[in-house]
């Protein structure tokens, strides 16, 4: 006689659109969640990009990163705007399934954490600098400075591979 197959139990969780991209963190969230043996089925995925583009850097504040006194100092861009501007409005349905309901209880318990944390990430900075020179020495070995802060701050640091912009977002810290 064949065992029975395990009971596949679901939730569902309504997700807004314009949190997606921060809540999935380019797909290691849903990683976590298989984890716990939750899978996820998304009903709907925003249309738009992940992240806002740069506005234009007229009136943008410069400023300077000096590695040590003899280097050369190399001219930066900052730029700080509110998140969710062009946001996609809406919800996606997230179907959570999963054979044991511990684990199904604590992905749902991820995924509202994640919303909580994914709306109070209110700003979005642009750090361009002229060449990808200075990278290097931004990221870190192995991207060491970038995971840092990341666990110091909860922001969600994006270092482009097509141009010269690295995107933070995150909270406004008074």
């Amino acid at each position: 006689m064949k065992p029975a197959a395990p009971e596949t139990l679901t939730a569902t969780i309504s997700v807004p659109l314009k949190y997606h991209h921060v809540i999935s963190q380019q797909g290691s969230f849903f990683r976590t969640l298989r984890n716990f043996g939750v899978s996820v089925e998304q009903a709907s995925k925003p249309q738009k990009a992940a992240v806002p583009t740069a506005p234009p850097q007229n009136g943008s504040a410069t400023a300077r990163i000096d590695d040590a006194e003899d280097a050369a100092p190399i001219e930066i861009h900052w730029q700080v705007i509110e998140n969710y501007q062009d946001a996609e409005e809406g919800d996606s349905e997230w179907t959570l399934k999963g054979s044991d309901a511990a684990g199904l209880e604590r992905a749902q318990g991820l995924i509202q954490e994640a919303i909580v944390q994914a709306a109070a990430m209110t700003r979005v900075g642009f750090l361009s600098l002229p060449d990808r020179s200075a990278f290097p020495r931004i990221v870190g070995s192995k991207g060491s400075n970038v995971a840092r802060l990341r666990d110091e701050t909860g922001a969600d640091i994006t270092v482009s591979r097509d141009n010269c912009t690295i995107v933070i977002i995150g909270k406004l810290v008074l």
